[in-house]
């Protein structure tokens, strides 16, 4: 193997080992990081689903009472004007 002072002499770019082990371990940090954040993301999505479809089958029981309600209005009316 090359010593460093050889690998200088011909133009060659040397690097550190223990900066190639930080970098390495910055990268593995900022992987997980982006891992974590993407499960997080992931989790708030589907809270996010399950709310709005919790928020649209109440507004669907509501719109459904309502509807039962105009139909018995109209059911009321509708024997009201039949009265002679």
């Amino acid at each position: 193997m090359d010593r460093p002072a050889d690998a200088h002499r011909r133009g060659d770019i040397v690097v550190p080992r223990w900066f190639v082990s930080f970098l390495s371990f910055t990268v593995s940090v900022v992987f997980m990081g982006a891992v974590l954040w993407a499960w997080q993301i992931s989790t708030d999505v589907s809270a996010i689903k399950v709310e709005v479809r919790a928020q649209t089958d109440l507004r669907r029981a509501e719109l459904d009472d309502i509807r039962r309600r105009l139909s018995r209005h109209d059911l009321l009316l509708e024997r009201l004007l039949e009265r002679p």
